[in-house]
């Protein structure tokens, strides 16, 4: 990747003035994984004296600052309390500390990564993202929209909601990206339930959830039918870490742990 500019920005509004003034303008996140792409980037747009990078605590929801670090995301009080601490446990599997120092909670979000192990678990939760200047859209409308935004991500609000969730990540080592990510929230009866790295990036299954939430108090055979619908509803592709076939068969068998689990805990 070659950059010809770097512009540290002074307010959302240059920042935002900066990004429009040629398409091939970037924002960096933490640039992780910007530097990998074989993308040119005329100005890099640097937000890191904006103060994006504060987790704010209320009684509804966490606030998320786009430039929080996965790793202060990953130990903040709040985020390890919620949910029974899954979304902590999803971001812990990162790559390692130090590289979760560097990457940021909006970076991964905005760059709408197939592999993300956090995409994941946050899509099973009721999260809205916020851009600069004004617009607000739910967590799953982003990952479904197309092409490149010229709005700036500013902060990721999840609203707590009494519940447990549960988190798989399949990887052939702990530093080797995900072979299959499965998530699974269970709020006041409602179950929700994710899969990510199919290698494409992360989806609900809708017709697993339609069914699992028709029924009241599922039995164990039921779970196994929503896993089921979830393994043949979403698409799963062959690469060189694994078939289509056996992402297939991960998904199945994780998507019923997982609602057994977070069923056993509501329980």
């Amino acid at each position: 990747m070659e950059i010809k500019h770097f512009h540290r920005a002074t307010s959302l509004e240059d920042a935002h003035k900066t990004l429009l003034q040629d398409p091939s303008n970037i924002v960096l996140g933490g640039g992780l994984w910007v530097k990998k792409t074989t993308t040119n980037a005329n100005t890099l747009i640097d937000l890191s004296g904006l103060k994006l990078d504060q987790i704010k605590d209320t009684h509804d929801v966490l606030e998320i600052g786009a430039m929080v670090s996965l790793r202060d995301f990953e130990t903040h009080p709040a985020v390890k309390s919620l949910n029974g601490g899954f979304l902590s446990s999803a971001t812990s599997q990162i790559m390692g500390v130090a590289f979760r120092r560097l990457a940021t909670v909006g970076g991964t979000v905005a760059g709408r990564f197939a592999f993300s192990d956090l995409l994941t678990s946050l899509l099973t939760l009721p999260v809205t993202l916020v851009f600069f200047p004004k617009k607000e859209m739910s967590l799953e409308q982003y990952l479904s929209a197309k092409g490149k935004t010229t709005d700036i991500l500013t902060s990721i609000i999840i609203k707590k909601e009494p519940g447990i969730g549960y988190f798989k990540k399949v990887s052939n080592t702990v530093l080797d990206f995900a072979i299959l990510n499965v998530a699974v929230t269970h709020f006041k009866e409602k179950y929700v339930i994710a899969v990510g790295a199919r290698p494409a990036g992360a989806v609900l299954a809708l017709k697993a959830m339609e069914y699992l939430n028709g029924q009241k108090n599922p039995t164990l055979a039921e779970f196994e039918k929503a896993a089921e619908l979830a393994s043949e509803a979403i698409g799963f592709l062959t690469t060189s870490t694994a078939s289509e076939s056996y992402r297939k068969t991960l998904a199945r068998t994780y998507v019923r742990r997982g609602l057994e689990e977070v069923a056993h805990h509501e329980g």
